[in-house]
């Protein structure tokens, strides 16, 4: 272990995955934004000397605090609906895009929320947390074929809502596929 754990740098690096993370979990980025912050100086109080081993406890800080915050604000939601008070939620964009890739961005937020949400919470931990399935299913209490059967079916999912605009998000070009065959079509070749 070092001798000095840089705190900044660690949450500098680790802030945007975590917000990622605490955002499919809370209704608002600035709650997610909260959350991370809550998470990081437990993570502090817990461990002042700082090991980049137990990020995966960040990452578990951050579920515990989200979820309790949700709870708390799903109650409080209900307590003022029943004084006939209104709540007006956010709808803060998950992903913070470059100002170029905001439509890209929006459509695949919009495929990543229809997913069920133990399966959204699994890709976000996975693609955008960089947790191994077993640290995921230590953060989560599931087995890990549990956890790699539900990153497969969102993939899946994921693919069948975006795989025909795939070309339009990754920014390539729609034009057919070169034939190299001495047929000029694949029927012609079956023939």
């Amino acid at each position: 272990m070092e001798a000095s754990f840089d705190w900044k740098q660690t949450f500098d690096q680790l802030a945007p995955q975590l917000v990622m993370y605490a955002r499919q979990l809370v209704d608002a980025k600035a709650d997610a934004e909260d959350v991370v912050q809550q998470a990081f100086v437990r993570w502090w109080r817990r461990f002042p000397e700082g090991d980049a081993a137990h990020i995966p406890l960040l990452y578990a800080a951050v579920r515990t605090i989200a979820l309790d915050q949700r709870r708390s604000d799903h109650r409080r939601v209900n307590r003022e609906a029943k004084s006939d008070l209104a709540v007006a939620g956010e709808n803060a964009p998950v992903f913070d895009p470059r100002p170029e890739q905001k439509e890209t961005a929006a459509i695949v937020e919009k495929a990543l929320q229809s997913l069920p949400e133990d399966q959204r919470e699994v890709v976000t931990l996975k693609l955008w947390g960089d947790l191994t399935f077993n640290e995921i299913a230590a953060l989560t209490g599931g087995s890990i074929n549990t956890i790699a059967g539900r990153y497969r079916y969102a993939l899946q999912a994921l693919h069948k809502k975006l795989g025909h605009l795939r070309a339009d998000l990754l920014g390539e070009s729609a034009s057919p596929a070169i034939n190299i065959l001495p047929f000029p079509s694949t029927r012609e070749a079956m023939s």
